[in-house]
């Protein structure tokens, strides 16, 4: 569960958001979040999960401890489990959870139903992965009061659909409309004004800023920085000194600014990195820290280079020059690492124990779409 919101009464009182506060010059951005989304698809393939600890993930993990979180019930959050997170960890934490993938072939059916339901609106909207959008709805409404009414009508709709709860965050820009999803879960709604941007800030952890992982929060927190309002003051040239390049990147945030916007999304190129090497033959733990390291190179690229791809291929070349490549689609773009990390790894295991032996391993991602939304990562600006 997230931390109490500061607007949690713009749910109820709509008669507070005036209609000459927001002109229609300013933008207003909706960004949906569907609640644990893989988890609420395995509850409903499976009601007696719900109320309990559940970890969406391959139930052998319990025997083998292999492969990660998916994501898991807000029950399991309790006990520190957090998608991404190791399952022989989140087991550690938690070893009374429930394990499941059975609704796995659901996932992205239920998703594209979902997304369709959103494009209905005929706004400007980009998808990030199978359980968010962020959608201009500057067009469509005057104020905040109209906007709040929206993000109503496509909870309704959604839940009436699929029987799932989504979150969403309403603002002037698509940061503040991330961060604001992240209050009032499950299934709120967080309306942040313009004017409304110090109470967003104050007293929010920088973790909760996009882009600010873990390892870079950890940073600021050993220089005495925990929360957003004790930096959102400081001049441009202050924050230079404390985060460097990406000082521009917080300050605008802080101030709503935003040069990003919902673009069509256009196709791209591939991305890929391969390495040639030699090894015992059989040398599984040589070839995983290998791919480990080609994946997260690959990975990385496509991140900083804000790209969404649908196609992920694992190339393997054996002792006397045999080449094979192999793919996996998606039906929808995506960026999740987790996701994409497990489907290469499998496909990649599979050739690991071949006799021959390999010579060289390749990650790449293809069929890439662009996402003007920029979801920088600070994690080295130190």
């Amino acid at each position: 569960m997230s931390r109490t919101s500061p607007f949690e009464h713009q749910q109820f009182h709509l008669s507070e958001l005036n209609d000459d506060e927001v002109t229609q010059e300013d933008r207003i951005i909706l960004h949906l979040d569907l609640d644990m989304f893989y988890a609420a698809v395995e509850i409903k393939n499976d009601p007696t999960l719900k109320g309990k600890p559940l970890i969406v993930g391959n139930p052998s993990a319990r025997q083998n401890g292999r492969g990660v979180v998916l994501t898991c019930s807000y029950e399991a959050r309790k006990f520190g489990v957090h998608s991404g997170m190791p399952m022989r960890t989140a087991l550690e934490k938690c070893p009374q959870a429930e394990i499941s993938n059975k609704a796995r072939k659901e996932y992205m059916p239920t998703s594209e139903r979902i997304m369709e339901t959103l494009k209905d609106l005929e706004e400007p909207i980009s998808l990030m992965g199978s359980d968010e959008a962020y959608i201009d709805i500057t067009a469509l409404v005057t104020n905040y009061e109209a906007a709040y009414i929206v993000a109503k009508e496509l909870q309704t709709k959604i839940f009436k659909q699929e029987e799932l709860t989504c979150s969403i965050g309403i603002g002037p820009t698509l940061k503040v409309a991330k961060i604001a999803s992240d209050f009032n879960k499950p299934n709120g709604i967080t309306v942040v004004k313009p004017e409304g941007l110090e109470k967003l800030f104050n007293d929010l952890p920088l973790r909760k800023i996009p882009g600010i992982g873990r390892a870079s929060a950890q940073k600021l927190a050993e220089r005495g920085f925990l929360t957003c309002d004790q930096l959102m003051d400081k001049s441009i040239y202050e924050l230079e000194k404390l985060v460097g390049f990406y000082a521009s990147y917080l300050y605008d945030i802080f101030r709503g600014k935003s040069r990003n916007v919902i673009r069509p999304r256009e196709g791209r190129k591939s991305i890929s990195h391969s390495s040639t090497f030699y090894a015992e033959v059989g040398d599984t733990v040589k070839y995983k820290e290998i791919f480990d390291h080609l994946f997260d190179k690959t990975y990385e690229k496509l991140v900083e280079k804000s790209f969404e791809t649908r196609t992920i291929n694992i190339r393997i070349r054996f002792k006397g020059y045999k080449t094979i490549t192999v793919a996996h689609s998606f039906k929808i773009p995506i960026q999740q690492r987790d996701l994409l990390y497990e489907t290469g790894l499998d496909i990649a295991q599979k050739h690991f124990s071949n006799r021959k032996g390999i010579r060289l391993i390749g990650v790449g991602f293809s069929n890439l779409e662009l996402t003007e939304l920029h979801q920088t990562m600070i994690s080295d600006f130190f």
